[in-house]
């Protein structure tokens, strides 16, 4: 079998060598979806770590470029959330950089398009390009008439793009920043690709959220890295760069878009306070000390039992239970708490390219939500793997007049 991933032995960013694990998950799949079952013995194990030196939080094991090509299964049309966030982040963007007539606007991992075509339909005519390596979600992005560059980011793929299309005056890169485990080889092509007007935008889930949120469930191999201002900040500056300003959402239970421009007499946007007040409250908060760490691995262990307890006490009275989600956020949510088929009777998910799969390491079959839409399922509760959507999962039940009872995990277990 090829080998698909590979073992932090220095820190991503500053290339500290001695890293401290903080948080064990155990054995967790790589991917979200398998045709056939295999044995959990067979499962690599996942740990978490800190560096000590510049304080970036990265995955023990990341995975290797291959892992993205084939059989990738996540597309952004499928959460109306998602959709609804990235028009409103699109129009912020818009607005905030005074985009004009023939700009162009390239996303990193643009998947299948669903925010780059937000800026496709603004009046003025406005350039897209959507770099991502992965086949099933950029076809969807030419289906929408924007350009695709189908390869990985970094220096070398940045001078054929410069060559091809010219510096950008954005360059996004939503949920896929922190999925890059060669940093300095992506951060060299966007030093290339950048002209002194090119904004660097990249949006993903705030360390400090994460941690006061209890989101170990974020936590998974396709990510690497985990992020707050005060490491990417010192990060930049080796490529002359820096964070500008940002702006926070509540979106995957709370996320940062952080704006990044080359050091140079005409950078348009300032907001150094602003930034610099933000990195302060993290260190204050302690997120550049080992304790703040280690006191969240602790919460985590003392959420699991809490959980099996009360999925325990449901099958105890022949309760069925479904789960909603079968995203790779669930899927370190249900291996951790060690639930499966025994707990469960099978998984929902809207992604048609999940359906007829088994959600890795449990043992669950994956089916259209449509399945709890039938008068004769027996399913009294639904388990919200995808808790970060509850808003939307519930309203659909809610819109189809089903009633169910939902499981809430995170922050805090609850039965809604």
């Amino acid at each position: 079998m090829k080998k698909i991933l590979k073992v932090t032995k220095k820190c991503i960013l500053c290339e500290q060598k001695k890293l401290v694990t903080f948080l064990k998950l155990g054995k967790i799949p790589k991917r979200n979806g398998e045709k056939k079952l295999t044995p959990k013995k067979n499962l690599p194990n996942l740990n978490m770590k800190v560096c000590p030196s510049c304080w970036h939080v990265q995955a023990g094991s990341v995975p290797l470029p291959d892992f993205y090509i084939k059989d990738y299964t996540y597309h952004t049309r499928f959460s109306d959330t998602a959709k609804k966030h990235f028009k409103q982040r699109s129009l912020q963007i818009y607005k905030k950089f005074n985009l004009k007539k023939n700009d162009l606007i390239i996303d990193i991992g643009g998947n299948d398009g669903t925010f780059l075509n937000n800026f496709n339909n603004f009046k003025k005519k406005l350039k897209t390009l959507c770099v991502d390596p992965t086949f099933k979600t950029s076809n969807f992005a030419k289906k929408l008439g924007i350009k695709v560059f189908r390869d990985f980011f970094g220096l070398n793929t940045s001078r054929e793009i410069k060559k091809k299309y010219g510096s950008p005056k954005i360059i996004l890169c939503t949920n896929t920043f922190g999925a890059i485990n060669d940093m300095h080889d992506f951060v060299s092509g966007l030093q290339n690709l950048m002209d002194d007007n090119t904004i660097f935008i990249y949006e993903n889930p705030y360390l400090i959220d994460t941690l006061s949120g209890l989101q170990f469930d974020t936590m998974y191999y396709e990510h690497i890295s985990y992020f707050s201002l005060n490491p990417m900040q010192n990060f930049f500056k080796k490529f002359n760069m820096k964070i500008i300003d940002y702006s926070k959402s509540k979106i995957h239970g709370g996320s940062m878009m952080v704006f990044v421009q080359k050091n140079s007499r005409k950078m348009i946007r300032k907001n150094s306070l602003r930034v610099s007040t933000a990195i302060k409250k993290e260190k204050k908060l302690g997120y550049n000390k080992i304790k703040i760490y280690l006191k969240f691995s602790d919460k985590v262990i003392q959420l699991k039992d809490e959980i099996k307890k009360i999925i325990s006490n449901l099958k105890k009275n022949k309760k069925k239970i479904a789960c909603y989600g079968a995203s790779d956020r669930g899927l370190t949510l249900i291996n951790y708490f060690k639930l499966d088929k025994k707990y469960f009777e099978y998984v929902v998910d809207r992604s048609p390219f999940k359906q007829g799969l088994y959600f890795s390491g449990t043992g669950l079959k994956i089916y259209d939500p449509k399945i709890l839409l039938k008068n004769n399922t027996n399913i009294e509760y639904i388990f919200l793997t995808a808790w970060n959507f509850k808003s939307e999962i519930i309203s659909y039940f809610k819109k189809n007049k089903k009633k169910f009872k939902f499981i809430i995990p995170l922050p805090v277990p609850k039965i809604f």
